[in-house]
Protein backbone atom coordinates (compact mmCIF):
# COMPACT_ATOMS: atom_id res chain seq x y z
CA UNK A 1 0.00 0.00 0.00
CA UNK A 2 1.27 3.34 -1.00
CA UNK A 3 2.57 5.44 2.12
CA UNK A 4 -0.39 8.74 2.45
CA UNK A 5 1.13 12.24 1.52
CA UNK A 6 -0.34 15.81 2.38
CA UNK A 7 0.77 18.60 0.36
CA UNK A 8 0.50 22.14 1.65
CA UNK A 9 -1.09 24.88 -0.28
CA UNK A 10 0.08 28.81 0.47
CA UNK A 11 -2.41 30.91 -1.90
CA UNK A 12 -4.92 33.83 -1.30
CA UNK A 13 -6.14 33.67 -5.04
CA UNK A 14 -9.15 30.98 -5.30
CA UNK A 15 -8.73 30.35 -8.57
CA UNK A 16 -5.12 29.51 -8.25
CA UNK A 17 -5.89 27.70 -4.89
CA UNK A 18 -8.54 25.76 -7.24
CA UNK A 19 -5.65 25.24 -9.77
CA UNK A 20 -3.33 24.09 -7.22
CA UNK A 21 -5.48 21.61 -5.09
CA UNK A 22 -6.07 20.22 -8.75
CA UNK A 23 -2.23 19.62 -9.74
CA UNK A 24 -1.09 18.33 -6.22
CA UNK A 25 -3.96 15.55 -6.12
CA UNK A 26 -3.31 14.67 -10.01
CA UNK A 27 0.14 14.01 -8.71
CA UNK A 28 -0.96 11.63 -5.95
CA UNK A 29 -0.94 13.59 -2.66
CA UNK A 30 -3.66 12.38 -0.53
CA UNK A 31 -4.61 15.34 1.14
CA UNK A 32 -4.36 18.78 0.46
CA UNK A 33 -4.26 21.43 3.58
CA UNK A 34 -4.76 25.33 1.98
CA UNK A 35 -3.43 28.47 4.09
CA UNK A 36 -3.98 32.16 2.74
CA UNK A 37 -2.34 33.91 5.42
CA UNK A 38 1.02 33.28 7.71
CA UNK A 39 -1.31 32.70 11.02
CA UNK A 40 -3.04 29.82 8.82
CA UNK A 41 0.27 28.21 8.01
CA UNK A 42 1.71 28.25 11.92
CA UNK A 43 -1.27 26.68 12.55
CA UNK A 44 -1.25 23.38 10.12
CA UNK A 45 2.56 23.22 10.91
CA UNK A 46 2.09 22.97 14.54
CA UNK A 47 -0.75 19.97 13.28
CA UNK A 48 1.61 17.94 10.28
CA UNK A 49 4.48 17.31 8.74
CA UNK A 50 4.07 17.85 4.62
CA UNK A 51 5.66 16.09 1.94
CA UNK A 52 5.48 18.79 -0.32
CA UNK A 53 4.91 23.02 -0.14
CA UNK A 54 3.39 24.71 -3.08
CA UNK A 55 4.20 28.66 -2.18
CA UNK A 56 2.96 32.11 -3.36
CA UNK A 57 5.61 34.20 -2.39
CA UNK A 58 3.12 37.39 -2.60
CA UNK A 59 0.38 37.13 -0.14
CA UNK A 60 -0.16 40.60 0.58
CA UNK A 61 -1.11 43.25 -2.17
CA UNK A 62 0.51 46.01 0.07
CA UNK A 63 3.72 43.56 0.93
CA UNK A 64 5.82 45.04 -2.08
CA UNK A 65 8.58 42.68 -1.03
CA UNK A 66 6.82 39.64 -1.09
CA UNK A 67 8.12 39.28 2.42
CA UNK A 68 5.19 36.48 3.81
CA UNK A 69 5.78 34.35 1.23
CA UNK A 70 9.07 34.13 1.87
CA UNK A 71 8.59 34.17 5.69
CA UNK A 72 5.97 31.01 5.18
CA UNK A 73 9.24 29.28 3.80
CA UNK A 74 11.20 30.27 6.41
CA UNK A 75 8.74 28.57 9.20
CA UNK A 76 9.08 25.45 6.83
CA UNK A 77 12.42 25.34 6.92
CA UNK A 78 12.61 25.91 10.85
CA UNK A 79 10.38 23.28 11.55
CA UNK A 80 10.94 20.74 9.24
CA UNK A 81 14.93 20.89 7.96
CA UNK A 82 14.88 20.34 4.31
CA UNK A 83 12.11 17.40 5.09
CA UNK A 84 9.68 19.19 2.89
CA UNK A 85 9.62 19.64 -0.79
CA UNK A 86 9.41 23.06 -1.48
CA UNK A 87 7.62 24.87 -4.70
CA UNK A 88 7.69 28.57 -5.40
CA UNK A 89 5.35 30.13 -7.76
CA UNK A 90 4.82 33.81 -8.35
CA UNK A 91 2.38 35.79 -10.68
CA UNK A 92 4.16 39.29 -8.45
CA UNK A 93 5.09 41.53 -11.55
CA UNK A 94 7.11 44.33 -9.34
CA UNK A 95 10.52 44.42 -8.53
CA UNK A 96 12.86 41.05 -10.03
CA UNK A 97 11.43 37.91 -9.24
CA UNK A 98 14.98 35.93 -10.47
CA UNK A 99 16.54 37.70 -7.56
CA UNK A 100 13.86 36.65 -5.27
CA UNK A 101 13.93 33.34 -6.10
CA UNK A 102 18.12 33.05 -6.36
CA UNK A 103 17.69 34.46 -2.30
CA UNK A 104 14.95 32.19 -1.17
CA UNK A 105 17.14 29.38 -2.83
CA UNK A 106 20.67 30.50 -1.09
CA UNK A 107 18.79 30.99 1.79
CA UNK A 108 16.06 28.12 2.47
CA UNK A 109 16.46 26.25 -0.51
CA UNK A 110 13.78 25.80 -3.22
CA UNK A 111 13.27 22.50 -4.94
CA UNK A 112 11.24 24.07 -7.64
CA UNK A 113 9.81 27.66 -8.65
CA UNK A 114 8.04 28.58 -11.84
CA UNK A 115 5.84 31.59 -12.84
CA UNK A 116 2.33 31.64 -12.99
CA UNK A 117 1.66 33.49 -16.63
CA UNK A 118 3.62 29.94 -17.78
CA UNK A 119 1.20 27.49 -15.99
CA UNK A 120 0.80 24.39 -17.90
CA UNK A 121 -1.14 21.73 -15.87
CA UNK A 122 1.08 18.65 -17.02
CA UNK A 123 4.65 20.16 -16.26
CA UNK A 124 3.69 20.78 -13.00
CA UNK A 125 1.59 17.73 -12.05
CA UNK A 126 4.94 15.84 -12.82
CA UNK A 127 7.17 17.81 -10.94
CA UNK A 128 5.29 17.39 -7.88
CA UNK A 129 5.02 13.81 -8.89
CA UNK A 130 8.67 13.49 -8.86
CA UNK A 131 8.96 15.57 -5.84
CA UNK A 132 6.66 13.36 -4.02
CA UNK A 133 8.58 9.90 -5.12
CA UNK A 134 11.46 11.38 -3.64
CA UNK A 135 10.09 12.83 -0.91
CA UNK A 136 10.48 9.79 1.87
CA UNK A 137 14.18 9.12 0.35
CA UNK A 138 15.07 13.15 1.02
CA UNK A 139 13.73 12.59 4.56
CA UNK A 140 15.49 10.17 5.44
CA UNK A 141 18.41 11.60 4.32
CA UNK A 142 18.13 14.82 6.14
CA UNK A 143 19.45 12.02 9.23
CA UNK A 144 16.79 14.11 11.34
CA UNK A 145 15.96 13.21 15.01
CA UNK A 146 12.33 12.37 13.91
CA UNK A 147 13.04 10.44 11.26
CA UNK A 148 15.59 7.83 13.54
CA UNK A 149 12.88 8.24 16.10
CA UNK A 150 10.13 6.26 13.59
CA UNK A 151 12.71 3.93 12.02
CA UNK A 152 10.91 2.18 9.28
CA UNK A 153 7.24 3.15 10.41
CA UNK A 154 5.35 5.52 8.20
CA UNK A 155 5.93 9.50 9.70
CA UNK A 156 2.31 10.42 9.61
CA UNK A 157 1.08 6.88 10.96
CA UNK A 158 4.32 7.61 14.06
CA UNK A 159 3.38 11.31 14.00
CA UNK A 160 -0.54 11.07 14.65
CA UNK A 161 0.02 8.13 17.51
CA UNK A 162 2.38 10.84 19.38
CA UNK A 163 -0.55 13.52 19.25
CA UNK A 164 -3.38 11.75 20.12
CA UNK A 165 -1.40 10.05 23.44
CA UNK A 166 1.16 12.80 24.11
CA UNK A 167 -1.55 15.94 23.41
CA UNK A 168 1.42 18.56 22.98
CA UNK A 169 0.46 21.81 23.44
CA UNK A 170 1.74 23.52 20.27
CA UNK A 171 0.82 20.34 18.03
CA UNK A 172 3.41 18.12 16.47
CA UNK A 173 5.31 21.04 16.65
CA UNK A 174 6.45 20.76 19.97
CA UNK A 175 7.11 17.05 19.59
CA UNK A 176 9.53 17.39 16.56
CA UNK A 177 11.19 20.58 18.52
CA UNK A 178 11.62 18.49 22.02
CA UNK A 179 13.15 15.54 19.88
CA UNK A 180 15.28 17.66 17.80
CA UNK A 181 16.64 18.83 21.55
CA UNK A 182 17.02 15.05 23.02
CA UNK A 183 17.95 13.67 20.21
CA UNK A 184 20.62 15.65 18.07
CA UNK A 185 23.77 14.34 19.90
CA UNK A 186 22.91 10.99 19.61
CA UNK A 187 21.89 10.15 15.71
CA UNK A 188 21.97 8.52 13.36
CA UNK A 189 20.19 5.68 15.41
CA UNK A 190 18.64 2.17 14.70
CA UNK A 191 15.94 0.67 16.61
CA UNK A 192 15.99 -2.59 18.07
CA UNK A 193 12.19 -3.18 16.42
CA UNK A 194 12.74 -0.53 13.30
CA UNK A 195 8.78 -1.88 12.53
CA UNK A 196 7.50 -1.03 15.99
CA UNK A 197 10.56 1.48 17.41
CA UNK A 198 8.26 3.19 20.10
CA UNK A 199 5.57 1.45 21.87
CA UNK A 200 3.05 3.19 24.72
CA UNK A 201 3.79 1.27 28.00
CA UNK A 202 1.51 0.53 30.96
CA UNK A 203 2.23 4.06 32.79
CA UNK A 204 1.49 6.16 29.58
CA UNK A 205 5.24 6.43 29.24
CA UNK A 206 6.35 6.26 24.74
CA UNK A 207 9.08 3.75 25.23
CA UNK A 208 11.82 3.39 22.47
CA UNK A 209 15.21 1.32 22.67
CA UNK A 210 17.78 2.15 19.66
CA UNK A 211 21.69 1.80 18.83
CA UNK A 212 23.31 5.49 18.81
CA UNK A 213 26.28 5.12 16.23
CA UNK A 214 27.19 8.46 17.49
CA UNK A 215 27.34 7.34 21.11
CA UNK A 216 28.37 3.75 20.31
CA UNK A 217 26.36 2.85 22.78
CA UNK A 218 22.62 1.26 23.47
CA UNK A 219 20.20 3.97 24.43
CA UNK A 220 16.44 4.01 25.40
CA UNK A 221 14.20 6.95 24.76
CA UNK A 222 10.76 7.97 26.79
CA UNK A 223 8.18 10.69 26.11
CA UNK A 224 5.83 11.24 28.45
CA UNK A 225 3.32 14.30 29.12
CA UNK A 226 5.04 16.41 31.66
CA UNK A 227 2.37 17.05 34.54
CA UNK A 228 3.24 19.65 36.84
CA UNK A 229 6.95 20.69 37.80
CA UNK A 230 9.33 18.05 36.59
CA UNK A 231 10.25 14.75 39.30
CA UNK A 232 13.25 12.98 40.11
CA UNK A 233 14.88 12.95 37.16
CA UNK A 234 17.18 10.41 37.79
CA UNK A 235 14.06 7.72 38.78
CA UNK A 236 14.06 5.12 35.73
CA UNK A 237 10.68 4.34 34.41
CA UNK A 238 9.28 1.11 35.24
CA UNK A 239 8.42 -0.01 32.24
CA UNK A 240 12.58 0.45 30.83
CA UNK A 241 13.84 -1.20 33.82
CA UNK A 242 11.66 -3.93 32.86
CA UNK A 243 12.72 -4.54 29.90
CA UNK A 244 16.12 -4.83 30.48
CA UNK A 245 18.55 -7.42 31.83
CA UNK A 246 18.68 -7.57 35.31
CA UNK A 247 22.41 -6.41 35.56
CA UNK A 248 21.51 -3.24 33.49
CA UNK A 249 21.63 0.22 34.90
CA UNK A 250 20.44 2.90 32.70
CA UNK A 251 21.81 6.26 33.02
CA UNK A 252 20.29 9.13 32.32
CA UNK A 253 21.88 11.55 29.42
CA UNK A 254 19.53 14.26 28.91
CA UNK A 255 16.46 15.15 29.91
CA UNK A 256 13.91 17.81 28.25
CA UNK A 257 10.96 19.71 28.46
CA UNK A 258 8.97 21.40 25.75
CA UNK A 259 5.53 23.37 27.18
CA UNK A 260 3.73 20.07 28.33
CA UNK A 261 5.90 16.86 26.72
CA UNK A 262 8.83 15.57 29.01
CA UNK A 263 11.64 13.53 27.14
CA UNK A 264 14.48 11.56 28.33
CA UNK A 265 17.47 9.71 27.06
CA UNK A 266 19.08 6.85 28.37
CA UNK A 267 22.38 4.80 28.05
CA UNK A 268 22.16 1.36 28.42
CA UNK A 269 25.39 -0.12 28.72
CA UNK A 270 24.37 -3.53 29.48
CA UNK A 271 22.92 -4.02 26.07
CA UNK A 272 25.26 -5.05 23.04
CA UNK A 273 25.53 -3.71 19.66
CA UNK A 274 24.59 -7.58 18.01
CA UNK A 275 21.05 -6.82 19.72
CA UNK A 276 19.77 -4.38 17.04
CA UNK A 277 19.71 -5.07 13.00
CA UNK A 278 21.81 -4.06 10.84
Amino acid sequence: MKAPTRALVVEDIDSWVYILDRAARRAGVSEVIVCNNLSMVSDALRSARFDVAILDVGLDADDDLNSDGIKALEMIREIDGLGTRCVLITGWQGGDRMDLHADAQLRFGVDWAYMKEKYEAHTVIAKLTELLEQAPARRLSEKTPMANLCAEVRPFQFEDELLRTLKPTGGIQTVYSLVSRLLSSAIPMTAMDPARPMGQERDGVWLGIYWSRALASAIGVTLAPAVGAPGDESNVPTDLRRLLPGDVEPDIIESVRERNVHGQLWELPGLDRDRFPG
